[in-house]
């Protein structure tokens, strides 16, 4: 979402906007099951935040509790489920009662705040194989009387769009890496808010941001910078900025049975080029 947009820079409409994408439905119908929920910023790795904050989180977090949400002190928040006894429908009555604390009431046809403007965005896109995807969560969108309209156009479009933040809502994918650094100030600090081009697209300006992705960057120690990830995670996961989608814990490789493989795997960061780099031919054996 980008929080230079009005409609979005409430934090309980930014999670009833979460409360709207069913995972569980789309990994059955569309996804073969393939998928798991992203449940942090760090997810599938020892960098995530998970339950209540460790000592070395509190250690970053103490000194700033003025300035967060207590419930950041809490356990980790996770993303909506629909699996029995949840389901979507709970999910979206909750939605509804954040988005009247929020002063946003379904009337006339539509969700609308006070002075009767109808809450509207558009969903920018440059895959049309996303079409799908996105229309299930429109969907269920248009049931609190959210009205979205969805924008796929080429590749150039939408990259010239994203530079210069002219967006309402679009899909993003960033990679992981196993040591975040210096990268994070691009993605997360207030000063790329402003730049054209960087990777802040949400606008994201919070000091309390800026201070822990300082003390990720100068971590001095693996320990400092696993507590310092997960105190960042933490804050980022109870602002509800983004609506988090799903990624695979598994990589797929496709090979003939003439190829051998090595009985223990190197431990390299990433499984597929160990994979490709580590096969070899084997040769048939001369018969006697």
């Amino acid at each position: 979402m980008n929080l230079r947009r009005p409609q979005f820079q409430d934090a309980r409409v930014r999670r009833a906007l979460g409360l709207a994408m069913d995972f569980e439905w789309m990994n059955r119908q569309l996804f073969y099951s393939q998928y798991a929920r992203i449940d942090s910023f760090f997810s599938n790795s020892e960098l995530g935040a998970h339950g209540s904050p460790s000592e070395g989180e509190l250690k970053l977090l103490e000194p700033l509790r003025d300035q967060l949400d207590p419930a950041v002190f809490g356990p980790a928040p996770l993303p909506p489920n629909t699996d029995a006894p949840g389901s979507l429908r709970a999910n979206l009555l909750k939605a509804r009662a954040l988005f009247k604390e929020a002063g946003w009431e379904y009337r006339d046809g539509a969700l609308r705040n006070a002075k009767g403007d109808a809450f509207s965005f558009e969903i920018l896109d440059d895959q049309s194989a996303l079409s799908r995807i996105i229309a299930v969560y429109v969907r269920n969108l248009e049931k609190l009387g959210v009205r979205v309209s969805q924008r796929t156009a080429d590749f150039a479009l939408v990259q010239k769009r994203m530079e210069e933040f002219d967006f309402d809502m679009t899909s993003q994918r960033f990679g992981d890496v196993t040591s975040p650094g210096n990268e994070m100030f691009d993605m997360l600090g207030s000063k790329a808010a402003d730049e054209k081009g960087s990777s802040n697209y949400w606008g994201l300006k919070d000091p309390v941001v800026d201070k822990l992705v300082t003390a990720l960057v100068r971590a001095d120690s693996r320990a400092e910078l696993v507590a310092a990830s997960r105190a960042l995670d933490r804050v980022l996961m109870h602002k509800y900025i983004v609506v988090p989608h799903w990624y695979s814990a598994t990589h797929r490789v496709a090979y003939r049975n003439r190829f051998g493989m090595p009985q223990v795997s190197p431990k390299y960061y990433q499984a597929d080029p160990y994979v490709i780099s580590s096969w070899w031919q084997v040769k048939p054996r001369k018969s006697q």
